[in-house]
């Protein structure tokens, strides 16, 4: 089954027509033509159609393996919703968006699991149990270090205060001995957040000792527009 026959079954079901369907997302003519497989629709728009229509897509994904680019922006989206719930310290957000992963047919779900676990983690009180089984996980995954790529560095960006200060100061230099010289702006990002998390967690533990460090290795950075407040923090 194509993405244009399972929207026209969605719909059907539904009692709608296709200018209701898709209104205020893309033209009900350029709609028509994506039902009759004569149109390619956008990840963007098939999340926005999706989501107008009432329609989980976790049960959308189920019955589709879906292309790779719709899969990245329904991850993309999905992470960002994680990110603002995590900020907003709310959990049972959290546990509803690892529900609807559980139910999604994605590649590397169990991946996207654990990262979800993690955020849950990182949420809990002093008085709370660790879930060290989380958190070894998580661990796990990033110190196979010669092979660390750009998602352990976002793992590790994320969960640093997992990890006690000296296995902290460890991983970022080997990323930054890996990375520094990397044209990847995304990484580059990644790299400087790495060090403001570091030079934080140096702070909270009275530990003066890489600051040093890590002001040298930031002014090593090429100057971007985008750089440019976190090289002056």
């Amino acid at each position: 089954m194509t993405i244009g026959e399972l929207l026209k079954e969605y719909r059907q079901k539904k009692g709608l027509t296709q200018k209701q369907f898709a209104d205020g997302i893309v033209s009900t003519s350029y709609y028509s033509k994506v039902e009759k497989n004569e149109h390619r629709i956008t990840a963007e728009d098939l999340i926005a159609v999706l989501e107008h229509n009432d329609i989980p897509m976790w049960s959308f994904l189920k019955r589709l393996s879906l292309k790779e680019d719709f899969q990245h922006e329904y991850i993309k989206k999905i992470n960002n919703e994680v990110l603002d719930a995590y900020y907003h310290s709310d959990r049972k957000k959290i546990k509803k968006i690892r529900q609807e992963i559980e139910n999604a047919a994605i590649h590397n779900k169990e991946e996207h699991l654990l990262s979800i676990d993690g955020w849950l983690e990182g949420l809990k009180t002093k008085d709370e149990e660790p879930n060290w089984k989380v958190r070894n996980a998580l661990k796990d995954k990033v110190f196979n270090i010669p092979n660390i790529n750009k998602e352990k560095l976002n793992l590790f960006c994320n969960f640093m205060e997992f990890y006690d200060l000296e296995t902290n100061v460890m991983i970022t230099r080997n990323a930054l001995n890996k990375f520094m010289n990397s044209n990847d702006t995304e990484i580059q990002e990644v790299l400087l957040a790495i060090m403001d998390n570091l030079l934080y967690l140096s702070i909270k533990e009275n530990n003066y000792d890489y600051v040093g460090y890590l002001i040298s290795s930031a002014e090593n950075f090429p100057v971007k527009p985008q750089f440019y407040f976190r090289k002056l923090q």
